[in-house]
């Protein structure tokens, strides 16, 4: 990302800028950001796409290092039981931000297409975050 580590740290963690890019579709909108960012402390985002059909993610922040890592548990209300997991690595370069993203242990019955749609919310980051 072409913005400081500090600025993505706070796109991935505050709930005014998680409003803003999360769900892959370019013209969904967030419904609810409820962030709680501590070790065992949980999240909760729903969001519309464009169709109106809604989709609510949540889970549990199982590590937290400040602008550098987040690891979390994933769960779809609509998938619920099936547990999965992200981490976000976050490295300065310069005035820059590497960002390394892994979600695993996907359930591979999901409906959710898991590449596109992070695919689609980095790219709300860049076009309506960074380059605004």
């Amino acid at each position: 990302f072409n913005a400081p580590v500090n600025l993505v740290w706070s796109i991935w963690t505050e709930p005014e800028f998680i409003k803003i890019w999360f769900g892959s579709d370019p013209d969904g909108t967030v419904l609810l950001a409820d962030i709680d960012l501590s070790i065992g402390g949980k999240y909760r985002i729903s969001f519309q796409d464009s169709d109106h059909s809604t989709h609510t993610a949540y889970g549990e922040y199982l590590e937290i290092v400040e602008f550098s890592k987040l690891r979390y548990t994933w769960e779809w209300e609509s998938e619920a039981g099936y547990i999965s997991e992200v981490i976000a690595e976050f490295t300065p370069q310069a005035e820059k931000t590497l960002l390394i993203l892994r979600h695993f242990n996907l359930n591979p019955n999901s409906v959710h297409g898991y590449v596109e749609g992070w695919n689609g919310a980095l790219d709300k980051i860049v076009k309506k975050i960074i380059e605004k």
